[in-house]
């Protein structure tokens, strides 16, 4: 299964576990589709006021780009893909990572762009990890997401085995911190990864048989 948002008010809260404040290396994949136009927070520890990370889709010049960013020493930092189409209504995997040195997106496999010393140590917040929305209950993602997986780690070398040519891995060899795969019934998005960070699916949020395959 997966979660359908509806870019109003649905998102599932993660809280803010230890396992969670990130401040070195750092890795998030997700599974995302969508033809939503604007910008929509995909994963987000970000609520403008305090700042540390986050997966997200933007409108630039009209196409659908994924955005990685993190928050350090005050200062915002990113890296935008430049020629994958996120908004196509097809399954695309997004994975963003901070390897200390540099900032990188990676999409479907592949590596689509690089910030280039952009990266380093990431501010710590209290502030809770979101899917689905930017932390102030706004920006909310309209669309499909499954399979969320976060690690303490540079994971640029695992990016193909990641995607697994569009059938999402068994990424229990792989250690994620958290992991959701959004399987079950009710509110709890369990984690399968070693942080037990279960979510809440919040404001309607629905399951899914559309998955990526």
């Amino acid at each position: 299964q997966s979660i359908a948002l509806d870019g109003v008010d649905d998102f599932v809260d993660c809280g803010n576990a230890s396992s969670l404040q990130i401040t070195g290396n750092l890795t998030i994949s997700a599974w995302v589709k969508t033809t939503m136009s604007g910008t929509g927070f995909v994963v987000s520890k970000d609520n403008v006021s305090n700042r540390n990370f986050a997966l997200v889709v933007v409108d630039v010049s009209g196409t659908l780009r994924a955005r990685f960013f993190i928050v350090k020493s005050n200062s915002l930092v990113n890296v935008t893909s430049t020629t994958i189409n996120i908004g196509d209504g097809n399954w695309h995997n997004i994975v963003g990572v901070n390897d200390g040195s540099n900032l990188k997106i990676y999409i479907d496999g592949n590596l689509e762009a690089t910030n280039a010393g952009a990266g380093g140590t990431i501010d710590n917040d209290t502030v809770n990890l979101d899917i689905g929305m930017r932390g102030d209950n706004d920006l909310f993602y309209s669309g499909v997401i499954d399979e969320v997986a976060i690690w303490n780690s540079d994971q640029s070398a695992n990016a193909s085995t990641i995607y697994n040519s569009g059938a999402p891995n068994d990424l229990a060899s792989l250690s994620p911190v958290s992991w959701w795969r959004f399987e079950g019934s009710g509110t709890t998005a369990t984690d399968s990864g070693s942080g037990g960070n279960d979510g809440t699916l919040t404001n309607g949020v629905t399951r899914s048989t559309d998955v990526p395959t």
